[in-house]
């Protein structure tokens, strides 16, 4: 007998197996924080969006669900025109969905119609990034819906560990 072989339920010929692109979570391209030096320890963050937003089409992102309004965008140093005009010399595709800090959207139709939309990206293969400011809260959220969508968790309460587990332990402080 072959050693090699394999039980007969995994030599299915119907059986293909494809690759799923990815859902990633950061902080916002382009952040600028505290520029006139550091704050009660934390430090001075003055990143690029230009260098950004290459360093993504470099990682192979292909779209970007931003969960920060204009205000919010204007305040961490990457107003909204600037940013959608470099994210289409990128070639990036992006998906807003607006949300206050430590809220959650306004629709429940427009999180899922969003959803739907980066679970059909990386369903052919292709990666997505989602961000807010810190990329772990309302991005976080966005992450633990993808994964209840995808059925990778079946609760709440794991698809947040599991976030919290692969971000960072304070993910999630939407609770609303």
């Amino acid at each position: 007998t072959d050693t090699n072989s394999s039980s007969t339920a995994d030599n299915n010929n119907n059986f293909t197996c494809r690759l799923l692109g990815n859902l990633g979570l950061s902080s916002c391209p382009g952040k600028k924080v505290r520029l006139n030096g550091p704050v009660r320890g934390r430090a001075t963050i003055n990143r690029d969006l230009d260098l950004d937003f290459q360093r993504l089409k470099t990682l192979g992102i292909s779209m970007i669900v931003c969960c920060l309004d204009d205000e919010e965008l204007k305040f961490l140093g990457a107003p909204w025109a600037q940013y959608k005009e470099l994210a289409q010399q990128h070639n990036l595709e992006i998906i807003r969905l607006p949300m206050v800090e430590g809220g959650c959207p306004d629709s429940l139709e427009q999180l899922e119609d969003i959803i739907t939309k980066l679970d059909n990206h990386i369903e052919s293969g292709r990666r997505v990034l989602a961000h807010c400011r810190g990329g772990v809260g309302r991005a976080g959220l966005i992450a633990c819906c993808w994964l209840l969508k995808r059925q990778y968790c079946y609760s709440a309460d794991r698809s947040i560990q599991l976030v919290r587990m692969r971000r960072s332990p304070k993910a999630i402080e939407t609770m609303h």
